[in-house]
């Protein structure tokens, strides 16, 4: 089977992570949410200092953006 035609069979939802033009690795529904809180993820070159900005923030008390913080956290945990 194809690249293309497997992908075609894989369900899609926002979750998935896209790599994006400035090289990070995030998910249509973390690039909302960032939006959603005036946070231009494509002004940063990695996730620490997209983190960086997200918690210089108030995110307690929003919970879907705390939750991509803790995303973001994990995954530049894992990549090291």
């Amino acid at each position: 089977m194809e690249k293309e035609e497997l992908e075609n069979t894989l369900p899609k939802d926002d979750s998935w992570l896209k790599t994006r033009e400035n090289g990070m690795a995030l998910s249509d529904y973390q690039v909302k949410v960032l939006a959603r809180n005036n946070i231009d993820y494509k002004k940063y070159n990695n996730t620490k200092e997209l983190m960086f900005a997200i918690n210089e923030m108030d995110i307690d008390e929003d919970d879907e953006l705390e939750e991509v913080a803790r995303e973001l956290d994990e995954m530049d945990y894992y990549s090291k």
